[in-house]
């Protein structure tokens, strides 16, 4: 699973910014120094794939006049890369290297030029030249070893002080004094290029004014004066230094698949060597392989360990698990594999609610595995919920989960007797959400993918989408993607899933239930087809019943019930929120008595090593007769039968034994792991945070978990 933020990361300071790898690993490493670059990096040759070593690579790159060097800007490693292959290149053609840049707009040349020589000092320097606001940390190093070497630098970028003129009213519209500046001409990019570029801006297109007219070169769009630009000025750079390569920092989508700043370049050198190399963060670089059409001459997978300012702040990047619940039917053996499900609750349901529901379902007939959200949040009634995503962090949040998601599919596939030809990776609300994502951008995974009323998923339009000439002659994966969505969200996933057909995925909407009494059977039905088995089937004309339910707790959990009224007698079962009509309907009650929890295993313990006491909390206008039948059952204590570590002991909402009351008991007794729990069906957030506040004094001398009710308890 990809490595997540963990932490914010110091900044390094001037001295050890500019130290090159090869002096640190001059005898013992100080305990802060990153590891050797040979144990964070591994590199592929980009059109065959074979890894080489990086020597080799450095080797092959310095028979090139110019060599385009594609980085993400923040990422620690890959600036490590950029200094070394610098190193490298200087070394291999006796200094006769010169270093361009992306990140120096070309009029700040004079200032760089000054600083190189000696003419003024850094803190001028800086004032002058417009850094980057990670300069110290990621391309000091560079300007400082073409300094100390006295070699040349330059700044390559079209100036952004002249880039609203240029856009708005072409180069004739610059003033004589700066118009070399900018490039001599403006010289097309490719349609391949600029189909990469609105794919990766789909989900900010309509903040980029109207789409260009067809056969628009799009001259003076900001892309095509960088690319111009950079371009140009490598190919100066040659024509001024010669017997010199050129070595072009610049971001990597400048110069994948050898197109924009290489290719501009190319034009105006045609008979230069160019050599291209794709600087890739990885959290395991050594297992990386190349897929797909080749992207540049080389490959770099570079660890991913920190990351340079981004947005305010520093990262470091650490592992973290990516937990699920598996089953798989008993029976099933290799010879009779079974399907797979993989599911992926909505935000809030725990991801025990979600596998026995699923377990009930189909658990006799295919392998299921529940997800587990990455995220624990506690929900509004105490529970500790689990969530998939941030706003904030939505791009790197997906990855993660769409890498964890692929091993946890190919570890089952792996080691259990599971049909690879029959997996369906299916979720709801936010979960559908993940699982449409997942299923659009995953190389690997071959699955049918369902989506059931996706939740907060405008940021799904950030993800380019996979294009099928990136793919080169690799087979795109046997993958489909079918969305069930409210009628209010019918318009933006109908317009999205076209795009995703453009691209040739197979996906579409998927017709959802009529009514609440054919929900949960067309769902369970829609899993059941993209597995490969027989639907379940209800007469449309069965007697209908209903449950209330009032949040997602209460729907979670009736869901069982729903789903065992429906297979006991036939009926229609539905999960009514609000004031929906449910004439000719029968309601079923959620209620709890003592009387359904004598039995041995049915009381939910206290959670914890060692156990603990479960108290229930019973309500203040339960009836006389109700309320002895706990009392008795408090006394005959099945917990405590089935295990000497748990205890139940009863609390009252009101009267002499309230909660608080309880817990002081327990105190004095030195019983300080404790399961809250109020003898209802399913509490509402507010009783439960109220039930919290009355025990607030015992939260720092006591464990305190909460349930908020005893339905769910049902059986398997």
């Amino acid at each position: 699973m990809r490595r997540l933020p963990f932490f914010l990361l110091c900044s390094i300071s001037a001295s050890s910014a500019c130290v090159s790898p090869a002096q640190l690993e001059k005898g013992p490493s100080p305990s802060w120094s990153a590891p050797s670059l040979e144990h964070v990096v591994s590199v592929r040759d980009g059109r065959t794939g074979e890894r080489i070593g990086f020597e080799e690579m450095l080797d092959r790159l310095s028979e090139a006049d110019a060599v385009f060097l594609g980085e993400t800007h923040i990422d620690e490693t890959t600036h490590r890369v950029e200094l070394a292959t610098y190193e490298g290149l200087l070394a291999r053609r006796d200094g006769r290297v010169v270093l361009a840049m992306e990140m120096f707009e070309r009029d700040v040349q004079p200032a760089l030029d000054a600083y190189l020589s000696g003419s003024i000092d850094e803190p001028a320097f800086l004032s002058q030249a417009r850094p980057w606001s990670n300069y110290r940390t990621a391309y000091r190093p560079l300007i400082e070893l073409a300094k100390a070497r006295q070699r040349p630098v330059v700044a390559s970028n079209f100036p952004s002080t002249l880039r609203r003129t240029v856009s708005s009213e072409g180069l004739a519209a610059l003033d004589p004094k700066v118009r070399a500046l900018a490039p001599a001409e403006l010289l097309a990019n490719t349609p391949a290029y600029w189909r990469r570029v609105d794919n990766a801006v789909r989900g900010h297109a309509s903040m980029m004014g109207p789409p260009p007219a067809a056969g628009d070169p799009r001259l003076t769009d900001t892309q095509s004066l960088w690319d111009n630009s950079m371009g140009e000025s490598c190919a100066l750079a040659l024509r001024a230094h010669q017997g010199h390569a050129v070595l072009h920092v610049n971001g990597g989508f400048h110069s994948e698949y050898w197109d924009g700043t290489a290719r501009q370049f190319q034009l105006r050198a045609p008979d230069a060597r160019i050599a291209t190399v794709a600087v890739i963060p990885a959290a395991n670089p050594t297992a990386e392989e190349i897929g797909g059409a080749p992207v540049a001459d080389f490959v770099v997978f570079a660890e991913e360990r920190a990351q340079d300012v981004n947005e305010g702040q520093y990262a470091v990047f650490v592992p973290r698990k990516l937990e699920y619940k598996l089953h798989v039917p008993p029976q099933a053996t290799a010879s009779a594999p079974v399907p797979l499900l993989i599911w992926l609750a909505d935000e809030g349901e725990t991801v025990d609610d979600a596998f026995a529901l699923w377990k009930a379902r189909l658990g006799d007939l295919c392998a299921i595995a529940v997800i587990e959200a990455p995220y624990r949040e506690l929900q509004d009634d105490l529970v500790a919920g689990g969530r998939w995503y941030w706003p904030g962090s939505f791009p790197e949040d997906i990855s993660a989960l769409r890498e964890g998601i692929e091993r946890a599919w190919a570890f089952v596939l792996r080691h259990q007797p599971v049909d690879p030809a029959r997996v369906c990776l299916a979720g709801e609300g936010t979960g559908a959400t993940v699982a449409s994502a997942v299923a659009l951008l995953s190389s690997q995974l071959e699955a049918r993918a369902l989506a059931f009323d996706p939740r907060r998923f405008a940021s799904i339009k950030d993800f380019p989408l996979p294009l099928p000439e990136s793919r080169g002659d690799q087979p795109a994966p046997k993958k489909s993607l079918r969305v069930s969505v409210r009628e209010a969200d019918a318009a933006w996933w109908s317009g999205e899933l076209a795009e995703y057909r453009g691209v040739g995925f197979d996906a579409d909407l998927a017709p959802r239930a009529g009514d609440a009494w054919s929900a949960e059977i067309d769902r369970e039905n829609a899993v059941r087809a993209a597995l490969g088995l027989a639907s379940r089937d209800v007469a449309t004309d069965a007697p209908r019943a209903h449950v209330r339910v009032d949040g997602p707790r209460a729907k979670s959990w009736a869901r069982r019930l729903v789903d065992a009224r429906s297979r006991r007698d036939g009926s229609r079962v539905a999960l009514l929120e609000g004031s929906t009509d449910a004439a000719g309907s029968t309601e079923i009650a959620l209620a709890v008595r003592a009387s359904d929890f004598a039995q041995a295993g049915r009381l939910p313990q206290c959670p914890g090593s060692f156990g603990g006491t479960t108290i229930v909390v019973l309500p203040g206008d339960l009836a006389p007769e109700e309320a002895e039948a706990w009392r008795a059952l408090e006394k005959a204590d099945p917990l405590s039968k089935a295990s000497r570590f748990h205890r139940l002991v009863l609390a009252e909402a009101s009267g002499e034994r309230t909660l608080p009351v309880v817990l002081a008991e327990l105190v004095a007794k030195k019983r300080t792991n404790v399961l809250v729990v109020p003898a209802t069906w399913c509490a509402d957030g507010p009783t439960m945070r109220a039930l919290q506040r009355s025990a607030r004094e015992f939260e720092d001398r006591m464990t305190l978990q909460w349930r908020p009710g005893l339905g769910g308890l049902e059986g398997p």
